[in-house]
């Protein structure tokens, strides 16, 4: 048997994602962007067998050292030394790193692994799971010269994780029924920041635990205590730390005297984190910092600062129209100015509303919660659940309660539709209470049809029969194909574009200027202009072309379009639906259309060659979405030549069925 040990690339997700989840109950599971973005950095080493994968090894590396995330062997390959392959390509690659390292279950049959590949158990500790699955840690060392077997046994977890100390609610929570309160404090507990933070305590806990009337929950939360590091600080340093924490907080009571001694204990130690889910010593945290450098955060804002870290790259910010509009991922920094208020459903607390996105925000690797900023404006809130092979979830999308509302809530729409088709994802799935009510209307003419708790739409980026289509959303949503199966062709492609099938249309090729298109949809090019398109039209879901009066006879709804870009692109970029075609003079059309388009009166005035009696058309167009793959002029006219057709183009171009599919497919490849 010849196994072939190699980095993995792009072309290998599919493989690679089928191995994942055939072993998904040791494995876990990792969303298909996350294993994208690893094969991107080329961080995923493969072995195949007759071009076939068999096994493969996910890690990360930095300066100091390389953390294998996943190692994975497919059952009927398993002691043929293919992991010892892997394992040896690996440390191979090394060049600063030290050590390779890992975290395993020991109830785990791998845990019996590890000491056959070389690894060294350095120490154990309950998991961050309800059932505190034991882990162990497992080191390798890459240069024995420079660093002795010795001193793995002498290394400490917290010299390479984050220390932080939690204040009495966060332990509590620790140990009481799971609920929505809980949720959020026990997402520090998480498997998956094993090896990264370290939780401690200060003596101050114990003076809480005291306070409890209840003898054996005492004695209960006091061996629990055991578990975490306990922090010890100089008495002199913690009075001094007092005495400046009353300058900002309050010390009326018992409980806010304890506060302030808790802060000043973790504030006088080398510990510089203190988590806590007291709001008013949260809204106090940059006067904290100030007296006694002293970062106060909430277990949610920890989180997501430490992915923020790990996964730098996924908070690079997702540009809409030049430097203004983007999409950014929710930072840490955000908290304290993110304006909740401006978010509320009517009769909705703002304490509810933060509790349930600090849930989302507590899982980053399971959710990716987006904000839409408009400069320094938060426009839109957006949570995606990225767990859900074949579709996206939105548990969370909210629109800012402004004068541009209305644009921004179908934005938000089409925008989600649009990452579908990206991503090659067949369905959207909005839960009801994720939404405001008035975005509802808009989610039904957008194509999305109303089930009992959820909102559901499919779209297709595939030539499919209408057979295949209704048999696909069988598949995906039972309940939904009813609403379906009535719906003429026409009907049913509209309702899950791009989807293409129905041939009872016209087809055309619509050239357009870079210009015209960087406004009208474009949003590629958009967002690499420093300026980018006017957000009023190109977050549009309807919109208007203008053009001169020309084969009106033949251009007629129903009818697809091809986007076709000229010079200096000369490429085809999207497709759309043609809604109506609107053949009046210059002053009517504009009278009819000024919120829509992006030439204005004198821009029309100069395309009637300022005859204001000659007629124009205005082209009312939607459901556009940009092909994954553009498809340059070459390949346009090698595709005419193999159909026998010659190819001219002298502006709008009537396009034959067949070459429209074969553009659609290269348009809109399968991942």
């Amino acid at each position: 048997m010849q196994v072939r040990v190699y980095l993995l690339e792009i072309g290998d997700l599919a493989e690679v994602d089928a191995l994942m989840k055939r072993h998904s109950r040791t494995l876990g599971f990792l969303p298909t962007e996350a294993l994208h973005d690893h094969l991107v950095r080329g961080g995923v080493l493969g072995a195949k067998v007759d071009n076939n994968l068999v096994g493969y090894l996910l890690y990360a590396s930095n300066s100091r050292r390389i953390r294998i995330t996943q190692l994975c062997i497919s059952e009927e390959f398993r002691g043929r030394g293919i992991a010892k392959q892997l394992l040896e390509r690996l440390r191979i690659a090394a060049t600063t790193e030290t050590s390779i390292v890992l975290n395993c279950r020991r109830d785990f049959p791998a845990d019996a692994m590890w000491p056959k590949l070389g690894f060294v158990p350095i120490s154990d500790r309950p998991g961050r799971s309800t059932a505190g699955h034991l882990l162990t840690q497992w080191r390798l060392a890459l240069h024995s010269d420079q660093q002795p077997e010795l001193e793995l046994f002498k290394a400490q977890t917290s010299n390479e994780a984050l220390d932080v100390i939690i204040d009495a609610q966060v332990f509590f929570h620790f140990f009481e029924p799971d609920s929505s309160e809980t949720e959020i404090s026990k997402a520090l507990l998480a498997d998956s920041l094993f090896g990264l933070l370290n939780i401690c305590v200060t003596d101050e806990l114990l003076i809480e635990i005291n306070r409890n009337e209840d003898a054996s929950v005492r004695d209960q939360n006091r061996a629990r205590v055991q578990r975490f590091l306990q922090i010890q600080t100089s008495p002199n340093m913690v009075e001094d730390c007092v005495t400046r924490l009353k300058q900002v907080l309050p010390s009326n009571n018992p409980s806010q005297d304890s506060d302030i001694r808790h802060l000043a204990k973790a504030a006088a130690s080398e510990v510089k984190i203190f988590v806590t889910r007291d709001q008013s010593l949260l809204n106090k945290a940059p006067a904290i910092a100030n007296l006694v450098s002293l970062q106060v955060l909430s277990p949610t804002e920890l989180i997501v600062q430490l992915h923020q870290l790990s996964e730098a790259q996924s908070y690079s910010p997702d540009r809409v129209a030049g430097l203004r509009l983007g999409w950014h991922r929710f930072k840490q920094e955000d908290f304290r100015v993110f304006p909740h208020e401006a978010f509320l459903n009517e009769g909705e607390g703002q304490r509810k509303f933060r509790q349930t996105l600090s849930q989302f925000l507590g899982s980053p690797s399971l959710y990716t919660c987006d904000l839409l900023k408009d400069s320094d404006d938060v426009a839109i809130v957006r949570t995606i659940r990225n767990d859900l092979p074949g579709k996206i979830s939105i548990p969370l999308a909210r629109v800012a309660n402004s004068p541009n509302r209305t644009l921004y809530g179908r934005f938000l729409i089409a925008d989600t539709l649009a990452k579908a088709v990206q991503m090659d994802q067949d369905l959207v799935e909005i839960k009801a209470t994720a939404i405001s009510p008035y975005l509802r209307p808009d989610l039904l003419d957008m194509g999305f049809t109303a089930h009992s708790d959820r909102f559901v739409r499919f779209c297709f980026s595939h030539a499919l029969s209408r057979s295949e289509a209704l048999d696909r959303i069988t598949q995906l949503s039972p309940e939904a194909v009813s609403a379906y199966e009535d719906m003429s062709d026409l009907e049913l492609e509209r309702h899950c574009s791009p989807l293409s099938f129905a041939a009872e249309q016209s087809f055309f090729l619509v050239p357009i200027r870079p210009g015209y298109a960087l406004s009208l949809f474009d949003r590629q090019q958009s967002a690499n202009d420093l300026i980018g398109g006017d957000p009023t039209v190109l977050l549009r879901w309807n919109n208007v072309y203008y053009r001169k009066k020309g084969q009106h006879r033949i251009l007629k709804p129903p009818a697809r379009l091809l986007w076709y870009v000229s010079d200096p692109q000369k490429q085809i970029i999207a497709v759309s639906h043609l809604d109506s075609v609107d053949i009046d003079a210059p002053k009517n059309i504009i009278r009819r259309f000024s919120k829509f388009g992006v030439l204005k009166w004198e821009d029309l005035y100069e395309m009637c060659n300022r005859n204001t009696s000659a007629d124009l058309m205005a082209l009312q167009f939607s459901h556009t979405f940009l092909f994954r793959e553009r498809i340059p002029l070459s390949r346009l006219r090698a595709v005419y030549k193999e159909e026998g057709l010659d190819f001219v183009l002298r502006g709008l171009k009537r396009v034959p069925v067949q070459i429209f599919r074969r553009i659609y497919q290269m348009g809109f490849p399968t991942h």
